[in-house]
């Protein structure tokens, strides 16, 4: 898949540049054709010509760093040719039609900067010159758009209208696609932790429980010095870590026996809440409730309380003693949402959008299993999750689900 991108990308490259360099040739023909001569114009044919290497220098740096920042200054540069040709032929009325569609260019090449930037430009001085040519000396000039300045303009700017329609749906089509692919891919990854996950339960499973009923033994052997029960001690503890792992991997692949029920979500929430709350005073973290009452929800109880426990637990362990973590409830719409707030180290937003990627954690023993499951619960119900983080202040887990009629 992979090999496949790579391929279009580089296809999609090449046409654009094709595209730029076809431009800038007609740029240049164009000067030789051009009834302006030296002796006459040799202002504006200078200015033309500094153009034209202006685009010359951008389209090169273009191809050699594949950067969009050189992309979009050939595109204002070529608007600015466009703006010269338009002064150069008064009376040639296509060249008021090149520079309205003017815009076309950017979305073509798939620059947003430069399409904002050129409609911009195109909105706010198009109809402006237009008016300024009907009611000065220029009108003797510019006798066609002279004539029928309000009409002009009206056209001049359904132009722009249309293009900018153009460019939202061009955009929208793109983000689609995008997001289709990065659902395709997690979809993939969440497969291929599935076949993983069924392989875990039977070759690991088994063998780490026989270790931890031999380890239990062990542990209630009187014989033992201090020390060698500390050894007993910290193997149960990583046999219990590694089943959490395995459990992880077990809820994400294989489906479970649901019993989904009207739940009334405060009570749940103040369960879990109770649950934690002793694992957050060892780490000298408050819990803070603010519930509304009567939220009702169809859930199965045991898939909420995973959800809840992973995103608190999660933000328990991201702050510094002395800190509150803060869930409220209440109803948006037609949606409960639940909000978990912490104070920790927060995320940059790069790294909020990975989250809910298998495999994918900022803690140092993670598994980035945790959270996909929690995505794919709340999926499941047709809620959502949404985050807000910031690095050095916190992050808000705001957790959406459908309420029960």
């Amino acid at each position: 898949m992979l090999k496949n991108y790579d391929y279009y990308q580089s296809q999609r490259h090449t046409i654009l540049t094709n595209f730029m360099i076809t431009i800038l040739l007609m740029a240049i023909v164009g000067i030789f054709i051009s009834p302006l001569t030296w002796e006459k114009n040799p202002s504006l044919i200078s200015f033309q010509l500094l153009l034209i290497l202006s685009l010359f220098i951008a389209l090169t740096l273009f191809i050699r760093k594949n950067k969009d920042f050189y992309k979009t200054i050939f595109i204002i540069l070529l608007t600015i040719y466009f703006c010269s040709k338009f002064l150069a032929y008064p009376e040639t009325a296509v060249m008021l039609c090149i520079l309205a569609i003017a815009p076309i260019i950017p979305i073509f090449l798939f620059d947003k900067k430069g399409f904002y930037i050129v409609a911009s430009f195109n909105v706010i001085f198009g109809p402006a010159f237009i008016y300024l040519i009907a009611n000065t000396g220029l009108k003797e000039t510019y006798t066609y758009l002279a004539t029928d300045a309000f009409g002009n303009s009206v056209n001049f700017i359904v132009v722009q209208i249309i293009l900018l329609f153009t460019f939202f749906a061009t955009n929208n089509k793109i983000k689609t696609i995008e997001a289709y692919h990065k659902e395709l891919e997690q979809a993939k990854q969440e497969n291929s932790i599935s076949q993983l996950a069924a392989s875990i339960a039977h070759e690991i499973r088994t063998p780490i429980t026989v270790v931890k009923g031999f380890a239990q033994l062990l542990e209630q052997n009187s014989n033992l010095g201090n020390k060698e029960k500390e050894y007993v001690k910290s193997i149960l503890n990583e046999l219990n870590y590694t089943e959490l792992i395995i459990t992880d991997y077990i809820s994400l692949a294989k489906p479970q026996s649901l019993k989904i029920q009207t739940v009334e979500l405060n009570t749940e929430i103040q369960k879990v809440a109770d649950l934690l709350l002793n694992f957050a005073q060892q780490q000298h973290i408050n819990i803070s409730l603010s519930l509304n009452d009567n939220i009702y929800v169809k859930i199965d109880q045991i898939e909420l309380k995973q959800v809840l426990v992973n995103i608190i637990k999660n933000g328990v362990e991201s702050m510094k003693a002395h800190n509150v973590i803060q869930i409220n409830s209440c109803q948006i719409g037609n949606m409960a949402r639940i909000t978990i707030s912490d104070q920790g180290i927060g995320m940059t937003k790069e790294q909020v959008e990975q989250l809910g990627t298998p495999f994918y954690s900022l803690k140092e023993r993670g598994t980035g299993i945790g959270l996909t499951v929690c995505y794919s619960i709340i999926h499941k119900y047709k809620g959502e999750i949404e985050v807000e983080s910031e690095p050095g202040v916190g992050t808000t887990f705001s957790i959406y689900l459908p309420l029960y009629d």
